[in-house]
């Protein structure tokens, strides 16, 4: 009876020792298990973290570059004058013009001449460095009388540096596009990203044109001049309370100016045709005189 239990008593010990083996294994899994999702966690709030000081930087960092280029950046302005002039001989002034355009460092736009009745004009366009503007209107001004001068001024400075972000941040996203595309693997995706692509270029090329507009506003001046010129030996009404005395006796005496001259050409262009019937008439007058002479009886 006694081995009996002294038997019974060992299995009872090692039955005890058993389940308290398991129960250290089962607590040693639960720990490593729990320490893993710790760590696990606590590498997904560090990303997280990452993200959000990266988005952080990346959202503050445009701000910071826009305070730093609205303190440094230089103002881009775009000037531009129109002037009227009454000059003597319109032809001379026009190659005045283009000739000091092209002394100034700028060049021809444009030019053209007309005559309309008793006034010869012409209209002529040149673009200067914006610093030459001042110089070549007071230049032309010594040409011939002014009777209209204008200066028109817009500041573009804002325009121009928000054009110059938006196109820094186009460039980077066309860069990262490109990035992806190397790695697609499908053929959706090939054609997802080469779509986006396609739209970015297209609004970069918009920017860029308008930058190198604004670019070549701001850096030359167009000048826009109109010539004037009366032709010679036109009687012209003098000014003031007088002139309205003389002008029925001035517009008569012109007209009969135009008269005669028109009534010289008319009777220049007619002479062969007078020459012609008058011939003709002797002709006809001969022979109806000796038909007349031959029919009549002795």
């Amino acid at each position: 009876m006694q081995k009996t239990a002294t038997v019974d008593n060992r299995k009872t010990g090692r039955g005890l020792k058993t389940l308290l083996l398991i129960f250290m294994l089962f607590s040693m899994l639960l720990f490593i298990g729990c320490g893993a999702n710790t760590k696990n966690a606590d590498i997904a709030e560090i990303g997280n973290r990452g993200e959000t000081t990266q988005t952080s930087e990346q959202s503050t960092a445009p701000a910071d570059n826009l305070t730093t280029a609205s303190v440094n950046m230089e103002r881009k302005i775009i000037q531009n004058a129109d002037l009227t002039l009454q000059v003597k001989d319109v032809p001379t002034a026009v190659d005045q013009i283009s000739l000091l355009s092209t002394q100034l460092g700028g060049y021809l736009v444009n030019s053209r001449q007309h005559r309309y009745e008793d006034k010869i004009s012409a209209s002529i366009s040149v673009k200067v460095p914006a610093d030459k503007l001042t110089v070549m209107v007071e230049t032309i001004s010594g040409y011939g009388k002014i009777s209209d001068k204008s200066i028109s001024t817009e500041d573009v400075t804002e325009e121009y540096y928000d054009a110059e972000a938006r196109l820094k941040a186009l460039e980077a996203k066309e860069t990262r596009l490109l990035a992806l595309f190397n790695k697609a693997n499908t053929i959706t995706d090939i054609v997802n990203i080469e779509k986006e692509l396609g739209a970015v270029r297209g609004d970069i090329e918009v920017i860029q044109g308008r930058l190198k507009y604004l670019t070549n506003a701001t850096s030359f001046s167009t000048v826009n001049v109109t010539l004037e010129q009366g032709l010679s030996g036109t009687l012209k009404a003098p000014q003031g309370t007088l002139g309205k005395a003389w002008q029925g006796l001035i517009s008569s005496l012109n007209t009969l100016v135009d008269f005669g001259s028109s009534l010289i050409v008319f009777l220049v262009v007619i002479l062969p045709w007078i020459v012609v019937i008058g011939l003709f008439f002797f002709l006809i007058r001969y022979l109806y005189r000796r038909y007349k002479k031959t029919g009549s009886p002795e």
